[in-house]
């Protein structure tokens, strides 16, 4: 075990932590710019006869600085000391302290990088932290490092990545402890180290780790031509490493096996959105908008061996990801036959507001996501049109699609018709806004265990008519605004659907619908409480042309009886009577089952 004096170190970004090491300084300048030092403590010996590397800031390293609700990112004017000055990217919006930095800016979000990049004789960035009442940082590191000595027999060797996994997290989402980051997950971490060459002679490797005492050690080293070694430490041994400190492992490399038939492994989604912003100049962040991108290409069996890469720390194959501006196309190309998504599937392709185009998604196996949420919103908003193909798209595991299309505006048809929606719990705002889709396959669709539908098909203005008899919303807490504002809807169909929960989370549910002609609702369209949702179809004040089918004048409700009586009583009486500045509308009740008319008594305005 060796005490961490000092490390060679090029600063990136930084992240979000509860406390940190903090230096008492002056008043936030009137130019916006933040002071940065490092630690005493974060100092590393690399070399067994203390060879030492001071550790000092580079110019354009980037720090991430939030107070709480606001993050916002610094660059380093100039380096070659511990402490520098760092000048804001914009016009930050920061209120009153205390402040929080973080370092790497991936830390922002909460998260451990899983992918880290090898550096001879130390390691490339070291996760970090500092707290500050006036912008004047002191960062200490959050955790420590493990080496590994590595040597082969073998002729020509080169090594393309290490992976390390344990029964303890060595990445992920974290929190705070002290000064330690820990890590409550179980997810692994890789060394990209672009074909260092082994030998006899014993090469080492840095990887910044937790602080932790690790069981269950494994270590995979890849080879850039894709081949493998797994290697399982001694089964019952636990390596301890501390903050500060590096644990050091020695291991001989030997008989490598070629990875036939496994998939490539892609990163998180919010990891692969920034890289494509990243690429596309506009830098990091899932909600930032980007105007450039116009295509995403998926390219497998691929010789492309450069660009940066998007693949999972465990993946067997490497992904690439390469920008064209010529033709503004971002293309993903591994030498693997297909893609694996990640778990987390948010947020892959959001805010990529001139997206046209995603060719060959079909490559991709989405069967592990488990979150869905945000994955397009806002794609294609600004294009012309929109145009992917996800009908062979698979989602066993999913339980969130939150926002899923929300806002993809030049898209027109969605064929999902093999989503396996069993496990999904939010379907919040799922096609909100999407003005422009007119087709939408949900024939498979299994809601029975969907708690949140709220805003589902808000302001889809082009979608003319919508069977949705498959969807069960016993579970259903929130559905308000699920049809509202759908311009163009002439027939709905809900026979399956039950409204039997408050009133106040069914409000606005058909308001603003003025072409509907035919609604189809079963018995459970209705309140034995006889409670009576608000503005469930219009507000009193609302008229021709804006107010429910207030444009064919005439509405056909198929139902029972006991839904007819309860409809007659909410604010469906106003678009009947034409309370209090619309024409009236002639709504007429059939029995759902023979046809035959019903009679009501509406209730008074």
């Amino acid at each position: 075990m060796k005490k961490i004096f000092a490390i060679p170190m090029i600063l990136l970004s930084a992240a979000l932590c509860l406390t940190g090491c903090s230096l008492t300084g002056p008043c936030v300048p009137d130019d916006g710019k933040v002071t940065a030092s490092l630690e005493a403590m974060t100092r590393t010996q690399l070399l067994p006869e203390g060879n030492l590397y001071q550790v000092l800031w580079r110019t354009g390293d980037r720090i991430a600085v939030t107070d709480g609700t606001v993050t916002a990112c610094y660059t380093a004017e100039s380096g070659g000391a511990a402490t520098a000055t760092f000048a804001p990217e914009g016009t930050p919006t920061l209120s009153s302290g205390p402040y929080t930095a973080w370092y790497p800016a991936s830390l922002a979000d909460g998260i451990l990088p899983s992918v880290q990049t090898y550096r001879a004789g130390g390691v490339a960035e070291v996760p970090m932290c500092a707290t500050s009442e006036d912008l004047t940082f002191g960062f200490c590191n959050l955790g420590g490092f493990i080496r590994l000595d590595v040597t082969t027999a073998l002729t020509d060797i080169k090594i393309d990545r290490i992976v390390l996994k344990a029964d303890q997290g060595l990445s992920g989402q974290f929190f705070r402890s002290g000064k330690q980051a820990v890590v409550p997950g179980s997810d692994g971490v890789r060394l990209d180290c672009g074909g260092v060459a082994l030998g006899t002679n014993p090469v080492s490797f840095y990887i910044s780790v937790p602080a932790n005492t690790y069981t269950g050690l494994t270590i995979t080293i890849y080879t850039p031509d894709g081949k493998s070694q797994q290697i399982c430490l001694k089964e019952d041994a636990s390596y301890s490493v501390k903050r500060n400190e590096v644990c050091e492992i020695s291991l001989v490399a030997g008989d490598f096996e070629t990875n036939h038939f496994e998939p490539a492994y892609l990163r998180p989604g919010n990891d692969f959105n920034h890289t494509i912003k990243l690429l596309s100049g506009t830098k990091r962040g899932v909600t930032t908008a980007d105007t450039a991108v116009k295509r995403v290409v998926f390219e497998t069996g691929s010789k492309v061996t450069k660009g940066l890469r998007v693949d999972s720390y465990d993946s067997p194959w490497p992904i690439y990801m390469n920008w064209n501006g010529t033709d503004s196309t971002i293309t993903v190309s591994t030498a693997a036959g297909s893609f694996r998504s990640n778990k987390m599937c948010c947020y892959m392709f959001s805010y990529l507001y001139m997206l046209e185009e995603i060719v060959n998604f079909q490559s991709l196996d989405t069967t592990p996501a488990e979150d869905m949420g945000n994955m397009f919103i806002y794609a294609g908003s600004r294009a012309p049109r929109l145009v992917f193909d996800i009908s062979a798209m698979r989602t066993p595991n999913v339980t969130v699609f939150y926002r899923m299309f929300q806002h993809c505006e030049s898209l027109e048809s969605l064929d999902l018709s093999n989503f396996e929606t069993s496990s999904v719990v939010n379907m919040d705002n799922m096609f909100a806004h999407c003005y422009r889709l007119k087709t939408v396959n949900l024939s498979s669709f299994d809601t029975r265990n969907v708690a949140t539908f709220r805003s589902f098909f808000n302001r889809c203005d082009a979608i003319e008519e919508l069977d949705l008899d498959n969807f069960n919303t016993d579970k259903g807490v929130l559905m308000s605004y699920m049809f509202y504002s759908m311009a163009s809807l002439r027939k709905l169909s809900i026979r399956g659907m039950d409204v039997n929960r408050s009133a106040t989370n069914i409000t606005y549910f058909f308001q603003k619908c003025p072409n509907l002609t035919e609604l189809n609702v079963g018995d459970g369209f209705r309140k034995p409480d006889n409670s009576i949702p608000t503005n469930f179809f219009t507000i009193n004040s609302e008229t021709d042309g804006v107010r429910t089918a207030s444009n064919p004048g005439m509405l056909t409700i198929r139902c029972t009886q006991n839904s007819a009586d309860w409809l007659a009583k909410t604010n469906l009486r106003w678009v009947h009577s034409g309370y209090k500045s619309a024409t009236p509308v002639t709504v007429n009740f059939v029995d759902d089952a023979t046809g035959n008319p019903l009679s009501v008594t509406w209730a008074a305005n």
